[in-house]
């Protein structure tokens, strides 16, 4: 799924019958969500030894269906009973499913024995399927776009020149499309002067004009509280923040979302019209009929409100400096503020679920976007964590992981990938002793030993142990001060590295919430005058 992220492509996942089938449930979940082209192919037991009790012959043709963008599969008998027509139609059909709107699709081949087939007959089955339909140029020329622009489709607009806000979620469309979508925004916000809140997923550049960084600790001071009547621009599914969900269920706001190709139901708030054919067609079309410029620049409302949300923006860039960096105490806050700054903006960020992409979002700031990150928001999973991150690295080259130890703990065979010369991962694990984002929940801990057994779970390993039996290079980082040095050792290598970086999370916690109490009050006399 990794090379799938990175590189667009469709990439064939081939496996074994029963259980193995089974454990490609976690990936193909998130390439649903995430539209990530995915190719399973799985091998079954002939229809004679299903229902029977025979090994290994389990009903694995339905486990990934809920998810999956199509299903095919060989003659229930054997593969050996299929045509070559019918063979050159699977294979064209499968592509074209997990390419159009790019996801998981799932063949299921069955096989009859012997599975061992002598060398003669090898040779005679190799002879016997050389022909055109599987050229592999015939089979890259189906890779072509699914959604054909009707030229009589109503097109949803809103109005430039008035109020609005513009929500970036998570990049859902297919990797060449990520570089018109990108102009396809700089043209809009230029015209509108709308602020633009985005994801750490989003794909958007590091220069687009109109960018709030801390837009997410905006909403613990109440400033948003304050905009009722306003235009919102959704591109792609919402960030996961509870504050944005609930201001947005507010009334007084006239939502657009738009897809990129995805036409699937993406408004939890169900409160959105919805259009699918993509943001940059929507841009281009709508600039084919915007009337000339009022000569009452209306729009000066969105402008105002942008710069001041830029200014609130370099105020608590230089607050949160100040409050993180003072002691050297390595904090997961602090982590993520600091370690965005020390990577070389060419290299791309791989953010685990939870606590280090939630961070990331509310901590790093400016330098939030200074690189391609990805993650897994599509259902916001940990199975796989290491593995994705080494695929994404094949195609990306020198990647960053961040990860928590749980995340690690749940993929550690994804450490035989290191084998792989072709893969560099630096894997920076911010060890908090288990699940460190439920000390957010706000439970009652009447028991608090059974609140760390059920959600916490801290593990009795060692994780450098762990990774002097991969065979890796790691190293342990004290304090803040040694990030910068651990960070240039980790690059002299070409290698798969660790750096594990202890945290509290019962303290982090307490340092999240001070940090959003503290910085209501220290805004409180600024947002007097916000109207």
């Amino acid at each position: 799924m990794g090379i799938s992220a990175a590189s667009g492509k469709v990439i064939g996942v081939i496996t074994t019958s029963g259980s193995a089938v089974a454990n490609l449930l976690p990936a193909a979940v998130e390439a649903d969500r995430s539209c990530h082209p995915l190719l399973f192919l799985t091998a079954d037991r002939p229809l004679r030894l299903k229902e029977c009790g025979a090994n290994q012959a389990v009903n694995q043709q339905d486990f990934l269906t809920s998810v999956c963008r199509y299903f095919g599969e060989s003659p229930k008998e054997g593969i050996h009973l299929i045509s070559k027509e019918r063979l050159t139609s699977l294979v064209e059909k499968s592509f074209e499913m997990a390419s159009n709107l790019p996801g998981p699709v799932h063949i299921n081949i069955a096989y009859e024995e012997p599975l061992h087939p002598c060398e003669i007959d090898q040779k005679k089955v190799l002879d016997g399927w050389g022909f055109e339909g599987f050229l592999k140029d015939k089979i890259i020329s189906n890779n072509t776009e699914i959604v054909k622009k009707s030229p009589s489709l109503k097109l949803p607009k809103l109005d430039p020149f008035s109020f609005g806000i513009i929500i970036v979620g998570p990049w859902r469309g297919k990797v060449k499309q990520l570089d018109s979508f990108r102009r396809a925004l700089k043209k809009w916000q230029k015209l509108t002067g709308w602020p633009i809140l985005a994801d750490p997923l989003s794909g958007v550049e590091n220069d687009q004009e109109g960018v709030i960084n801390h837009w997410d600790l905006f909403f613990s001071t109440g400033l948003f509280e304050k905009i009722q009547e306003v235009q919102v621009l959704r591109l792609g599914p919402l960030p996961p923040s509870r504050e944005l969900n609930s201001w947005l269920k507010k009334p007084g706001k006239i939502q657009l979302l738009i897809t990129e190709g995805d036409c699937r139901n993406l408004d939890p708030i169900g409160d959105s019209t919805q259009f699918s054919e993509g943001f940059s067609y929507w841009v281009n079309k709508l600039f084919e009929s915007i009337p000339k410029k009022p000569e009452i620049d209306k729009n000066i409302i969105s402008r105002k409100l942008t710069n001041k949300l830029i200014n609130y923006d370099l105020l608590i860039d230089d607050w949160l400096d100040k409050r993180l960096f003072r002691n050297g105490l390595i904090t997961e806050p602090a982590l993520a503020r600091l370690l965005p700054r020390l990577l070389p903006s060419t290299v791309p960020v791989m953010l685990a679920s939870s606590s280090p992409i939630r961070d990331w979002l509310s901590y790093a700031g400016k330098w939030a976007l200074f690189r391609r990150c990805f993650g897994f928001r599509g259902c916001s999973g940990i199975d796989g964590t290491l593995s994705m991150g080494m695929g994404l690295s094949i195609i990306m080259g020198r990647m960053i992981l961040v990860t928590g130890d749980l995340a690690l703990l749940h993929d550690t065979n994804g450490w035989l990938f290191s084998k792989d010369k072709s893969i560099s991962l630096i894997v920076i694990m911010i060890d908090n002793g288990g699940g460190g984002i439920f000390n957010q929940l706000n439970i009652d801990r009447i028991q608090e030993g059974n609140f760390e057994e059920i959600f916490l779970m801290p593990q009795q390993v060692c994780h450098l142990t762990l990774a002097k039996a991969y065979g890796l290079k790691y190293r342990q980082v004290a304090c803040l001060d040694d990030l910068e040095q651990a960070i240039e050792w980790s690059f002299s290598f070409s290698s798969n590295v660790l750096i594990r970086v202890c945290t509290n999370s019962v303290e982090d916690h307490k340092l999240r919430v001070s940090l959003r109490d503290d910085l209501k009050r220290t805004l409180s006399d600024n947002l007097s005058s916000f109207d």
